[in-house]
């Protein structure tokens, strides 16, 4: 049985593959994150909210998703 977070990572990946294609295919567009950036927003949403200096309304799952691509392949 899957998790909540696994399905949550699933459909955020899912949502960043869509993205790319019709960002891809309507405008030429090419969607890609700076690494930095996304370590420090996945870093924001791994904080306790009490802790946390931003609120990330996100769940960590959605965004480890969306932005693992961004680490995996990212261009140096």
């Amino acid at each position: 049985m899957m998790t909540l977070f696994l399905l949550l990572a699933l459909a955020g990946g899912v949502l960043r593959f869509v993205l790319t294609v019709v960002l891809r295919r309507h405008f030429g567009l090419v969607l890609a994150v700076p690494q930095v950036l996304a370590l420090a927003l996945l870093g924001l949403a791994l904080l306790p909210e009490p802790l946390s200096p931003l609120p990330v309304s996100l769940p960590l799952g959605l965004m480890l998703g969306l932005f693992l691509p961004d680490l995996l392949f990212g261009r140096l």
